[in-house]
C-alpha cells in the first residue's frame, strides 16, 4: 500500500518555511552533517524522501549525480522547478533496480516513514556494495516529538519516548509541520536497530553544529558491506 502523500496539501508552506523560514537554520545544518558524514563523490546519489528538493543542491555540490524520490507528487512537482531530477515513489517500495546506486541519503524524514525498516531495506536493496549511506534527522534524544524546551535550551522528556509510534495529536506538536501532517516518535533504539538489521556496517555518528546548548539533529553514516552479511 503506498503511503498517503501527506505533505501534498502543505507542500509550498514547507518549501518556504525550509529555504527562507524559520527552519532554514535547521535545514542548513542537515546539509553541514550531510557534507561531513557522506562527503563528495561522483556517482549516483539517491536522495530518499528528497520532499522538495532543499537538500539536493548541497549533494549536487558534493560531486553527486543526484535523483530525488517522494510520495508527495506536489513536493515532486516543486523539486522539479528548481530544476531537480526527482520521480514520484513510496520510500519502502523503491521502482529502482538493485546496486544501481553509490549513495544514499535520507534528510529529515525518519520520522515520516512509517515503515523504518522497510525503507532501510529498500536503500540497502538500491546501493552497490561498498556504497554509502548517510541519514540526518531530528535527535531522538533532544527532538523527538516528547520532547519539550524551555527558553534557555533545557530538555524536559515527557512520557512516550520509548514507544515508536505515529502522533498525528499531541500538545508539543506546535504549529509547525507536525502538527499539520503528524509525526512518527522514533526512540534511539529504533533509528539505529533498523539501520543494522537492514545490512548495514556503521562507520560514524555526529550531531549539529548549532548554538543551542543541546542538538537538534543527528547524523549516522553507514555503509553496505563489499560481501553479503548475513541478516
Amino acid at each position: 500500500m503506498t503511503p498517503q502523500p501527506r505533505y501534498d496539501d502543505h507542500a509550498d508552506w514547507y518549501d518556504t518555511f525550509v529555504t527562507s523560514g524559520i527552519g532554514q537554520p535547521i535545514a542548513e545544518a542537515a546539509d553541514r552533517l550531510i557534507e561531513k558524514l557522506l562527503g563528495p563523490g561522483h556517482g549516483k546519489c539517491l536522495d530518499l524522501g528528497c520532499g522538495g528538493g532543499a537538500h539536493a543542491p548541497a549533494l549536487a555540490a558534493l560531486g553527486w549525480q543526484v535523483l530525488g524520490v517522494d510520495v508527495s507528487p506536489r513536493q515532486v512537482e516543486i523539486a522539479g522547478r528548481l530544476g531537480v531530477d526527482a520521480m514520484v515513489a513510496s520510500a519502502d517500495s523503491l521502482p529502482l533496480p538493485d546496486q544501481s546506486f553509490d549513495a544514499v541519503a535520507t534528510i529529515m524524514t525518519t520520522t515520516d516513514f512509517d515503515d523504518l525498516a522497510a525503507v532501510f531495506r529498500e536503500a540497502y536493496r538500491v546501493l552497490r556494495p561498498g556504497g554509502r549511506l548517510a541519514v540526518v534527522g531530528s535527535h531522538p534524544c533532544f527532538g523527538g516529538v516528547y520532547v519539550e524546551r524551555d527558553a534557555g535550551g533545557v530538555c524536559t522528556v515527557q512520557p512516550g519516548y520509548r514507544r515508536h509510534e505515529r502522533v498525528e495529536r499531541h500538545p508539543l506538536l506546535g504549529d509547525g509541520i507536525r502538527s499539520r501532517v503528524g509525526v512518527v516518535n522514533v526512540p534511539l533504539p529504533a533509528l539505529l536497530n533498523t539501520i543494522v538489521a537492514a545490512g548495514f556496517l556503521m562507520v560514524e555518528t555526529a550531531e549539529d553544529d548549532g548554538s543551542q546548548p543541546l542538538p537538534d539533529l543527528l547524523g549516522i553514516a553507514a555503509r553496505r558491506p563489499d560481501s553479503p552479511t548475513p541478516h
